[in-house]
């Protein structure tokens, strides 16, 4: 039987046949990861995508003078699709669980073999290429905000962040400063 969270994403993404949702079921895997695991190191190829079946995460990247910079988090319940690992080129940024975590794993090869043989993983992939570029273009949105209408907007859209992630990965995220980010929850 297909796992609820994977049939609510088949649900969203569009119409599939048993037999399609047969052979995901066999290709699925639960991975389960400590705190601080890293899932996906930079200039690496990942190898799977991941459905959050409990935990959170987040993905960042080191600049040329060593800074970290937090791009992106996901919750429970949450797609980890990248246009990297989906056309096997390296990746820029390592992706890591914050804490405990249990994730549904398909390989991107899987996936693509997958596709071969069903036409209809066409929606799927529209889906997961939709979503991450939402994601995206929402993440390039926060950033041309002011200070604290991003820090009201995160919190707004994305509140459970503040329960799962340091404050650090938060201001890099918003791109402000921890101080900033600090006054900023104290005012709210």
């Amino acid at each position: 039987m297909i796992h609820n969270k994977v049939r609510y994403i088949l649900e969203e993404a569009g119409d599939f046949t048993d037999q399609f949702k047969e052979e995901l079921q066999i290709l699925l895997h639960l991975e389960m990861y400590k705190p601080k695991q890293i899932i996906h190191a930079a200039g690496q190829v990942e190898m799977n995508l991941y459905l959050i079946e409990k935990g959170f995460a987040r993905s960042y990247y080191y600049d040329r003078n060593g800074a970290e910079h937090t791009v992106r988090f996901w919750n429970e319940g949450d797609l980890i699709f990248s246009y990297e690992g989906y056309y096997k080129v390296p990746s820029f940024y390592y992706t890591e669980f914050m804490g405990p975590s249990n994730a549904i794993a398909l390989g991107y090869t899987d996936f693509g073999d997958l596709h071969k043989r069903f036409p209809e993983t066409s929606a799927l992939i529209k889906y997961a290429l939709l979503k991450n570029r939402k994601e995206e273009y929402e993440r390039q949105n926060i950033l041309t905000l002011a200070a604290n209408d991003r820090y009201v907007r995160l919190l707004e859209h994305n509140n459970t962040i503040f329960q799962n992630s340091p404050a650090k990965y938060i201001a890099s995220y918003l791109n402000m400063s921890r101080e900033t980010l600090a006054r900023l929850m104290g005012r709210h």
